[in-house]
């Protein structure tokens, strides 16, 4: 193996450790698992992070800001579409990110290093979410609203609590029912 500067290192575990966190969750991310993925000894992992949840904490984040990068539509798509497409995409693709994130929502309420993580990535999610509503404003596509803020905080609620139902297997929140709920809201919210 070829020598790798400290920012390099430090970038080899990082990824090691968001591929640990992609494929098997937050609980698989222990130090000796993620060395072992990054091929570096265990010591590695504490002379570049402060503490595993550091890690962690950054790889989630990381693979979400990559999640919300992600194009999803075309660079042609109505602001309707780029936004029910950050709100809820049908890319199955994505669905591991997705479980992270889920499972995030369970580890934050122990674990105040992922909460933190897990709020970042939320505002991260709204702010994104608010762009998308101004720049769909300034375009004349969305009727004028005083707050594209505000909206994006309820967009994004009705989506956590529909993911929520549609997690629970409540049949009347598979995949139609979660689009049909959405876009009405998107249409109330926007268009009205």
């Amino acid at each position: 193996m070829s020598y790798l500067n400290r920012d390099e290192r430090r970038e080899v575990i990082l990824q090691a450790a968001m591929r640990v966190a992609l494929e098997e969750g937050f609980t698989a991310m222990t130090v000796r698992r993620i060395a072992a993925e990054a091929h570096v000894a265990t010591g590695q992992l504490h002379h570049h992070f402060a503490s595993a949840g550091e890690l962690k904490s950054q790889a989630f984040v990381r693979l979400i800001r990559t999640l919300l990068d992600a194009e999803l539509v075309s660079e042609n798509a109505s602001f309707r579409e780029r936004l029910h497409a950050m709100l809820g995409s049908e890319d199955g693709g994505f669905e591991p990110y997705i479980k992270l994130w889920r499972e995030a929502q369970v580890v934050a309420s122990k674990d105040p290093e992922i909460k933190s993580a897990y709020l970042l990535t939320m505002r991260m999610w709204h702010e994104e979410t608010a762009n998308i509503i101004a720049q769909g404003q300034k375009a004349g596509e969305f009727s004028s609203i005083p707050d594209a803020a505000d909206v994006a905080w309820r967009l994004i609620a009705l989506v956590c609590g529909l993911d929520g139902m549609y997690i629970l297997g409540i049949e009347e929140m598979a995949d139609p029912a979660f689009d049909r709920h959405l876009d009405r809201m998107i249409t109330l919210e926007l268009f009205i």
